[in-house]
Protein backbone atom coordinates (compact mmCIF):
# COMPACT_ATOMS: atom_id res chain seq x y z
CA UNK A 1 0.00 0.00 0.00
CA UNK A 2 1.21 3.49 -0.87
CA UNK A 3 0.67 6.77 0.98
CA UNK A 4 2.17 10.11 -0.12
CA UNK A 5 3.74 12.21 2.63
CA UNK A 6 4.64 15.89 2.47
CA UNK A 7 7.45 16.84 4.82
CA UNK A 8 7.70 20.06 6.82
CA UNK A 9 9.92 21.53 4.11
CA UNK A 10 7.43 20.65 1.38
CA UNK A 11 9.46 17.74 0.03
CA UNK A 12 7.37 14.87 -1.29
CA UNK A 13 7.99 11.31 -0.12
CA UNK A 14 6.00 8.10 0.18
CA UNK A 15 5.22 5.58 2.84
CA UNK A 16 4.90 2.16 1.22
CA UNK A 17 4.43 -1.16 2.90
CA UNK A 18 3.44 -4.72 2.11
CA UNK A 19 0.09 -5.70 3.58
CA UNK A 20 1.02 -8.98 5.24
CA UNK A 21 2.12 -11.29 2.41
CA UNK A 22 4.36 -10.31 -0.52
CA UNK A 23 3.74 -11.95 -3.91
CA UNK A 24 6.00 -11.74 -6.96
CA UNK A 25 4.52 -12.69 -10.34
CA UNK A 26 6.59 -12.91 -13.48
CA UNK A 27 4.91 -12.07 -16.76
CA UNK A 28 3.53 -15.50 -17.68
CA UNK A 29 1.61 -15.61 -14.39
CA UNK A 30 0.14 -12.13 -14.88
CA UNK A 31 -0.95 -13.16 -18.39
CA UNK A 32 -2.50 -16.43 -17.18
CA UNK A 33 -4.39 -14.78 -14.34
CA UNK A 34 -5.62 -11.96 -16.58
CA UNK A 35 -6.74 -14.14 -19.49
CA UNK A 36 -7.24 -17.63 -18.04
CA UNK A 37 -9.50 -19.30 -15.51
CA UNK A 38 -11.88 -16.62 -14.19
CA UNK A 39 -12.49 -18.42 -10.89
CA UNK A 40 -8.75 -18.67 -10.20
CA UNK A 41 -8.36 -14.97 -10.94
CA UNK A 42 -11.22 -14.10 -8.58
CA UNK A 43 -9.62 -16.14 -5.80
CA UNK A 44 -6.26 -14.47 -6.37
CA UNK A 45 -7.79 -10.98 -6.34
CA UNK A 46 -9.71 -11.82 -3.17
CA UNK A 47 -6.46 -12.96 -1.55
CA UNK A 48 -4.81 -9.63 -2.31
CA UNK A 49 -7.71 -7.71 -0.84
CA UNK A 50 -7.57 -10.05 2.16
CA UNK A 51 -4.00 -9.28 3.20
CA UNK A 52 -1.39 -9.42 0.42
CA UNK A 53 0.40 -7.19 -2.08
CA UNK A 54 2.08 -7.74 -5.44
CA UNK A 55 5.66 -6.60 -5.94
CA UNK A 56 5.61 -4.82 -9.32
CA UNK A 57 8.37 -3.31 -11.47
CA UNK A 58 8.70 -1.49 -14.77
CA UNK A 59 9.75 -4.79 -16.38
CA UNK A 60 6.28 -6.20 -15.72
CA UNK A 61 4.70 -3.22 -17.43
CA UNK A 62 6.78 -3.62 -20.60
CA UNK A 63 4.95 -6.76 -21.72
CA UNK A 64 1.53 -5.69 -20.48
CA UNK A 65 1.59 -2.41 -22.40
CA UNK A 66 2.39 -4.29 -25.62
CA UNK A 67 -0.92 -6.15 -25.56
CA UNK A 68 -3.58 -5.23 -28.12
CA UNK A 69 -7.33 -5.62 -28.44
CA UNK A 70 -8.99 -8.15 -26.16
CA UNK A 71 -5.68 -8.98 -24.49
CA UNK A 72 -5.18 -5.34 -23.54
CA UNK A 73 -8.68 -5.17 -22.08
CA UNK A 74 -8.09 -8.38 -20.08
CA UNK A 75 -4.83 -7.03 -18.62
CA UNK A 76 -6.38 -3.69 -17.68
CA UNK A 77 -9.41 -5.34 -16.08
CA UNK A 78 -7.17 -7.59 -13.99
CA UNK A 79 -4.91 -4.74 -12.89
CA UNK A 80 -7.88 -2.58 -11.92
CA UNK A 81 -9.26 -5.45 -9.84
CA UNK A 82 -5.99 -5.50 -7.90
CA UNK A 83 -6.53 -1.85 -6.98
CA UNK A 84 -3.85 -0.35 -4.72
CA UNK A 85 -2.58 -3.71 -3.43
CA UNK A 86 0.89 -3.46 -4.93
CA UNK A 87 4.37 -2.30 -4.01
CA UNK A 88 6.69 -0.69 -6.62
CA UNK A 89 10.09 -2.38 -6.71
CA UNK A 90 13.26 -1.69 -8.64
CA UNK A 91 13.96 -3.96 -11.57
CA UNK A 92 17.73 -3.62 -11.98
CA UNK A 93 19.02 -5.87 -9.21
CA UNK A 94 22.51 -4.39 -9.18
CA UNK A 95 21.02 -1.07 -8.05
CA UNK A 96 19.29 -2.92 -5.20
CA UNK A 97 22.56 -4.68 -4.30
CA UNK A 98 24.34 -1.30 -4.23
CA UNK A 99 21.73 0.14 -1.90
CA UNK A 100 22.13 -2.83 0.42
CA UNK A 101 25.88 -2.30 0.42
CA UNK A 102 25.29 1.36 1.32
CA UNK A 103 23.26 0.29 4.35
CA UNK A 104 19.67 0.74 3.17
CA UNK A 105 17.01 -1.27 4.95
CA UNK A 106 15.20 -3.95 2.87
CA UNK A 107 12.10 -1.79 2.36
CA UNK A 108 14.25 1.06 1.04
CA UNK A 109 16.70 -0.99 -0.99
CA UNK A 110 14.01 -2.46 -3.24
CA UNK A 111 11.55 0.47 -3.25
CA UNK A 112 11.23 2.27 -6.63
CA UNK A 113 10.44 5.61 -5.00
CA UNK A 114 11.84 7.73 -7.83
CA UNK A 115 9.46 6.13 -10.34
CA UNK A 116 6.53 6.59 -7.96
CA UNK A 117 7.36 10.26 -7.44
CA UNK A 118 7.43 10.79 -11.22
CA UNK A 119 4.03 9.12 -11.51
CA UNK A 120 2.61 11.33 -8.76
CA UNK A 121 3.99 14.53 -10.30
CA UNK A 122 2.63 13.57 -13.73
CA UNK A 123 -0.82 12.74 -12.36
CA UNK A 124 -1.04 16.01 -10.42
CA UNK A 125 0.52 18.38 -12.96
CA UNK A 126 -2.79 20.13 -13.67
CA UNK A 127 -3.60 20.59 -9.99
CA UNK A 128 -1.89 23.97 -9.68
CA UNK A 129 -2.71 26.54 -7.00
CA UNK A 130 -5.84 28.40 -8.02
CA UNK A 131 -7.02 25.72 -10.45
CA UNK A 132 -9.91 24.81 -8.15
CA UNK A 133 -9.05 21.12 -8.48
CA UNK A 134 -8.63 18.89 -5.43
CA UNK A 135 -6.25 15.93 -5.55
CA UNK A 136 -8.04 12.72 -4.60
CA UNK A 137 -5.50 10.71 -2.62
CA UNK A 138 -7.84 7.82 -1.90
CA UNK A 139 -6.93 4.27 -2.92
CA UNK A 140 -8.17 5.03 -6.46
CA UNK A 141 -5.21 7.35 -7.08
CA UNK A 142 -2.72 4.48 -6.98
CA UNK A 143 -4.62 1.91 -9.03
CA UNK A 144 -2.12 -0.38 -10.72
CA UNK A 145 -3.90 -0.09 -14.07
CA UNK A 146 -3.35 3.68 -14.12
CA UNK A 147 0.29 3.24 -13.16
CA UNK A 148 0.87 0.81 -16.04
CA UNK A 149 -0.87 3.17 -18.49
CA UNK A 150 1.48 5.92 -17.36
CA UNK A 151 4.48 3.65 -18.04
CA UNK A 152 3.30 2.71 -21.54
CA UNK A 153 5.38 5.38 -23.36
CA UNK A 154 8.51 3.92 -21.74
CA UNK A 155 7.93 0.44 -23.18
CA UNK A 156 10.47 0.64 -26.02
CA UNK A 157 13.12 2.08 -23.70
CA UNK A 158 12.46 -0.66 -21.13
CA UNK A 159 12.69 -3.39 -23.75
CA UNK A 160 16.02 -1.97 -24.96
CA UNK A 161 17.28 -2.00 -21.38
CA UNK A 162 16.21 -5.64 -21.04
CA UNK A 163 18.05 -6.55 -24.25
CA UNK A 164 21.16 -4.74 -23.02
CA UNK A 165 20.90 -6.64 -19.75
CA UNK A 166 20.86 -9.92 -21.68
CA UNK A 167 24.10 -8.95 -23.41
CA UNK A 168 25.77 -7.78 -20.19
CA UNK A 169 24.83 -10.90 -18.23
CA UNK A 170 25.85 -13.25 -21.04
CA UNK A 171 29.19 -11.44 -21.40
CA UNK A 172 29.88 -11.74 -17.69
CA UNK A 173 28.94 -15.41 -17.54
CA UNK A 174 31.00 -16.30 -20.63
CA UNK A 175 34.10 -14.56 -19.27
CA UNK A 176 33.76 -15.96 -15.77
CA UNK A 177 33.06 -19.48 -17.01
CA UNK A 178 36.29 -19.35 -18.98
CA UNK A 179 38.18 -18.49 -15.78
CA UNK A 180 36.35 -21.21 -13.86
CA UNK A 181 37.13 -23.79 -16.54
CA UNK A 182 40.80 -22.86 -16.45
CA UNK A 183 40.96 -22.87 -12.64
CA UNK A 184 37.99 -24.45 -10.78
CA UNK A 185 39.31 -23.10 -7.47
CA UNK A 186 39.05 -19.55 -8.80
CA UNK A 187 35.29 -19.32 -8.17
CA UNK A 188 35.51 -19.79 -4.39
CA UNK A 189 38.25 -17.18 -4.20
CA UNK A 190 36.66 -14.56 -6.45
CA UNK A 191 33.01 -15.16 -5.56
CA UNK A 192 32.82 -17.07 -2.25
CA UNK A 193 29.65 -18.82 -1.19
CA UNK A 194 27.24 -16.40 0.41
CA UNK A 195 25.57 -16.67 3.78
CA UNK A 196 22.18 -15.07 4.13
CA UNK A 197 22.11 -11.71 5.87
CA UNK A 198 18.41 -10.70 6.11
CA UNK A 199 19.29 -7.06 5.53
CA UNK A 200 21.13 -7.98 2.30
CA UNK A 201 18.85 -10.63 0.83
CA UNK A 202 19.21 -9.39 -2.75
CA UNK A 203 23.01 -9.56 -2.49
CA UNK A 204 22.76 -13.15 -1.26
CA UNK A 205 20.40 -14.15 -4.08
CA UNK A 206 22.27 -12.26 -6.80
CA UNK A 207 25.74 -13.65 -6.14
CA UNK A 208 24.47 -17.15 -5.33
CA UNK A 209 22.57 -17.31 -8.63
CA UNK A 210 25.62 -15.94 -10.44
CA UNK A 211 27.74 -18.73 -8.94
CA UNK A 212 25.23 -21.27 -10.20
CA UNK A 213 25.24 -19.87 -13.72
CA UNK A 214 29.04 -19.76 -13.84
CA UNK A 215 29.46 -23.35 -12.70
CA UNK A 216 26.65 -24.67 -14.93
CA UNK A 217 28.69 -24.75 -18.13
CA UNK A 218 26.10 -26.94 -19.85
CA UNK A 219 23.55 -24.15 -19.82
CA UNK A 220 23.71 -21.74 -22.74
CA UNK A 221 22.58 -18.22 -21.93
CA UNK A 222 19.68 -17.11 -24.14
CA UNK A 223 17.50 -14.12 -24.93
CA UNK A 224 15.39 -13.12 -21.96
CA UNK A 225 17.75 -14.50 -19.32
CA UNK A 226 18.63 -11.01 -18.13
CA UNK A 227 15.07 -10.16 -17.17
CA UNK A 228 14.51 -13.68 -15.77
CA UNK A 229 17.63 -13.31 -13.63
CA UNK A 230 16.26 -10.07 -12.17
CA UNK A 231 12.86 -11.67 -11.58
CA UNK A 232 14.56 -14.56 -9.75
CA UNK A 233 16.64 -12.28 -7.52
CA UNK A 234 13.79 -9.96 -6.58
CA UNK A 235 11.36 -12.83 -6.01
CA UNK A 236 13.68 -14.82 -3.77
CA UNK A 237 14.92 -11.75 -1.87
CA UNK A 238 11.63 -10.02 -1.10
CA UNK A 239 8.57 -12.23 -1.73
CA UNK A 240 6.85 -14.91 0.30
CA UNK A 241 5.29 -16.51 -2.78
CA UNK A 242 6.47 -16.18 -6.37
CA UNK A 243 6.16 -17.57 -9.89
CA UNK A 244 9.13 -18.16 -12.18
CA UNK A 245 10.00 -20.24 -15.24
CA UNK A 246 10.84 -23.85 -14.42
CA UNK A 247 14.63 -23.57 -14.71
CA UNK A 248 14.70 -20.42 -12.54
CA UNK A 249 12.47 -22.09 -9.97
CA UNK A 250 15.07 -24.86 -9.82
CA UNK A 251 17.90 -22.38 -9.41
CA UNK A 252 16.18 -20.47 -6.61
CA UNK A 253 15.33 -23.69 -4.79
CA UNK A 254 19.03 -24.60 -4.99
CA UNK A 255 20.17 -21.45 -3.17
CA UNK A 256 22.43 -22.20 -0.18
CA UNK A 257 20.71 -23.00 3.09
CA UNK A 258 19.53 -21.27 5.14
CA UNK A 259 17.67 -18.84 2.89
CA UNK A 260 14.41 -16.93 3.02
CA UNK A 261 12.47 -19.98 1.86
CA UNK A 262 10.37 -18.16 -0.73
CA UNK A 263 7.77 -20.55 -2.15
CA UNK A 264 8.36 -20.74 -5.91
CA UNK A 265 5.87 -22.06 -8.48
CA UNK A 266 6.13 -22.66 -12.22
CA UNK A 267 3.32 -22.65 -14.78
CA UNK A 268 1.48 -25.91 -13.94
CA UNK A 269 1.52 -24.93 -10.25
CA UNK A 270 -0.32 -21.60 -10.40
CA UNK A 271 -3.47 -23.04 -8.83
CA UNK A 272 -1.40 -24.59 -6.04
CA UNK A 273 0.14 -21.19 -5.35
CA UNK A 274 -3.29 -19.60 -4.91
CA UNK A 275 -4.26 -22.47 -2.58
CA UNK A 276 -1.14 -21.89 -0.49
CA UNK A 277 -1.63 -18.11 -0.35
CA UNK A 278 -5.18 -18.60 0.89
CA UNK A 279 -3.95 -21.00 3.57
CA UNK A 280 -1.18 -18.60 4.61
CA UNK A 281 -3.69 -15.76 4.98
CA UNK A 282 -5.88 -17.90 7.23
CA UNK A 283 -2.85 -18.68 9.41
CA UNK A 284 -1.76 -15.03 9.43
CA UNK A 285 -5.17 -13.81 10.56
CA UNK A 286 -5.34 -16.51 13.23
CA UNK A 287 -1.93 -15.52 14.60
CA UNK A 288 -2.97 -11.87 14.78
CA UNK A 289 -6.06 -12.79 16.81
CA UNK A 290 -4.14 -15.02 19.21
CA UNK A 291 -3.46 -13.46 22.64
CA UNK A 292 -0.01 -15.05 22.46
CA UNK A 293 0.85 -13.40 19.12
CA UNK A 294 3.63 -10.83 19.08
CA UNK A 295 2.40 -7.22 18.85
Amino acid sequence: MITPVCGTNGALSFNASVNGIAIYLDNWAIKTLAKGDASLRQRFVAALHGGADILFSIAHAAEITGAQGASSVAFRTFLDELGPHWYPVEFLVFEVVKRESDGSTPDKSCFAEGMLKAFFVSRTSEYTPGSGKVIDLSERFFKLGDFVDWLAPERDSTLRSCAELDDVLKGWIDRLRAKFKKDPGWLDKALPKQQLNPSRAATFACWSLMRGLISDSGYQMKKGDGIDFCHAVMASAFANFATLDKQWKRRVESLPQPNRGTRIYYEPELGAMVDDIESALVQLKASRKSPLASP
